[in-house]
């Protein structure tokens, strides 16, 4: 993997993959909405914990407005024929304890998850770092295996969520 930082966005390479990790804008809401139409109904359910097919306006305007210190959100693009397509997301919002926030993060399918999601996730961390953020969390189904193997890989904790048994809680205090 090689990357190159051209101010808030990065240019990554992941085997043949030229990736762009940068924030999302909200004129990104083509993006976002064709990005989760197109995820299997699987991942949909691990994302929302629902079986959406797409996504409302209302929660296009939440996912692509960001405010850069309480809530942010990063997505990652490639480029096609047809022009820029989001291959990945990750976000975070604040939550009620003051220097910790919920964080979520999502790959398309057909591209190689945890190298992805680490690109993302690395940039989400820097971030929340210098808004000083101290922990961040993510609350996932038990299920859900690859965010397993990628919060051990990252050093994130996990513990079963204290009202839901088919819930964990994976957390990360950033230094």
């Amino acid at each position: 993997m090689t990357e190159k930082l051209t101010s808030d966005h990065r240019n990554v390479a992941i085997g043949d993959l030229e990736i762009t990790i940068r924030p999302i804008t909200p004129e990104d809401k083509h993006l976002e909405a064709s990005f989760v139409k197109k995820l299997s109904m699987q991942t949909k359910y691990e994302r929302f914990f629902e079986g959406i097919k797409e996504l409302s306006p209302s929660m296009l305007n939440v996912l692509s407005n960001i405010d850069y210190v309480d809530t942010m959100a990063y997505i990652a693009t490639i480029n096609t024929a047809e022009g820029e397509k989001e291959i990945g997301m990750c976000r975070y919002s604040a939550d009620k304890v003051p220097g910790e926030s919920e964080m979520a993060i999502t790959v398309a399918d057909d591209y190689p998850y945890e190298d992805v999601a680490t690109v993302l996730l690395h940039s989400l961390f820097e971030h929340a770092k210098a808004n000083n953020i101290k922990r961040l969390f993510s609350i996932e189904l038990s299920s859900n295996n690859r965010i397993r193997k990628l919060a051990e890989r990252l050093g994130m904790s996990a513990k079963v969520h204290p009202e839901d048994a088919t819930l964990i809680v994976y957390s990360l205090l950033l230094k």
